[in-house]
Formats: C-alpha cells, structure tokens, sequence
C-alpha cells in the first residue's frame, strides 16, 4: 500500500506563461482504464489535496522526472484542483537552473507530459482485473522528459509516427542552436536525439530497403545527418 507509484499522462499542457513563469497542466486523467488496467476516481485526491494541498499543508512538489533532489524541483503549485476528469496544477517555476531550462524547453514545445507519484491507500478490483483506486497519498507531480526515468515510460512512443517524429526532431535543432541549456540537459537532448535517430531510421529505411523512398524520407535523414555533425564538433 505504502509503494511510490507513478502515473502518466501525454499531450498535458493547459497554458504556458514565460513572461510570469507560471505552467498550467494536467497531473492526471481519471475515470478511464489506463495502460496498468487502473481507475483513478476523481474522489480519490480529496482527502489528500484536503491535507497535503497549497491550501493545507503544501507537501506536494512539483518536480522534473520524478527525481526528489534540489536539483530537480521546480517549485510547488499554487493551485491544485479537480477539474472533471482531470487534476489541475498551476505551478510558479522557480529560478534555478533547473527551472531555466524548464521553461525553455516548455517554450520550445519539448514538454508535452506530466506524471504524478503517489501511494494508493484504498483500492479495489473487479473480476475482469481493472483495479478502482478510490483514495491515494499524491506526493508529486513531474514534468517528465522523454521518459528519461526508465521508470515512467512515454505514452506519446507508442504512437509516434514519421510526422510526429520529425517534427520533434525539429523542435530539439531549434532549441539546440537557440538555447542556453544546462550539461544535464543537453545531456538528456543528446540521448532523445538518438531514440529518434534510431526510430526514423527504422520507419524510413526497413531491412528491405536501400534508399529512402519519398522528399519526405530524404529530409529526415539529412536532419539526422545534421544532428550527428552537431555532436561531432
């Protein structure tokens, strides 16, 4: 009952203010059957927004990845609310480091997912196997990169197609040249980077393949080639 668990939700953006450095975002859906066969009922973080919320005791973070160290908390939300089906958070980012490159990497449109960590306290299970999570202790909400953590893997991979992934791979060259980022998360860019790389190469370029067969499969590559000069310098 007491095991940190982690939820994640893909295409969770609300508002981005760069200007006030404030991020609006979905935590976490409810009321549907989510990939681990769970239900989270909106009457499930009333006790504990009640007692741990910006308006009790303000326990629950707001962090990068997961990861509960000071160089990856970004602040606290302010708000913190249901909403329907949905767990609202407005969080003021902080001006660390960290914070700095959150909000780059919002405003590039690298952030597209959130992910909370919790403890379920009451449950139950129907005989199909769906579990109902009816009460559970919310410690954190994450900005989550690319599912850096192996623990909290992407939905949006499981759905990614040439498009989508071109398309990302545009938006991490434009925040390369443009941006100002910490080792970290250059880091962690160098890694996406590569997943991407390996996934166009598998969508365009398929074992019975030799070139390329479309303008489109062209440009992809030769975005790829321009990444691997990047590293090369």
């Amino acid at each position: 009952m007491g095991k940190i668990q982690l939820k994640d939700i893909n295409d969770s953006i609300m508002d981005v203010s760069t200007k006030t450095r404030t991020i609006k975002a979905v935590w976490s859906r409810m009321n549907n059957i989510d990939l681990d066969n769970d239900i989270i009922v909106p009457e499930a973080f009333t006790k504990t927004l009640a007692e741990r919320g910006p308006n009790a005791k303000n326990m629950i973070w707001s962090l990068v990845d997961h990861k509960a160290d000071m160089n990856h908390v970004i602040g606290k939300p302010k708000e913190l609310y249901v909403d329907g089906d949905k767990l609202v958070a407005v969080t003021e980012i902080v001006k660390t480091q960290a914070g700095e490159d959150l909000i780059k990497l919002y405003e590039a449109g690298l952030i597209n997912q959130h992910s909370i960590g919790f403890s379920t306290i009451k449950q139950s299970e129907s005989k199909s196997g769906v579990r109902t999570i009816s009460e559970l202790k919310l410690y954190e909400g994450s900005a989550v990169l690319w599912g850096a953590n192996p623990e909290t893997p992407t939905l949006a991979v499981k759905s990614e197609n040439k498009e989508t992934l071109s398309l990302r791979l545009d938006n991490l060259l434009k925040a390369l040249t443009k941006g100002n980022y910490s080792d970290s998360t250059y880091n962690l860019m160098e890694a996406e980077i590569k997943r991407i790389q390996q996934s166009l190469l598998t969508i365009t370029q398929p074992a019975t393949a030799v070139e390329p067969k479309s303008n489109d499969d062209v440009e992809i590559i030769k975005a790829i080639q321009q990444f691997n000069q990047l590293f090369k310098k």
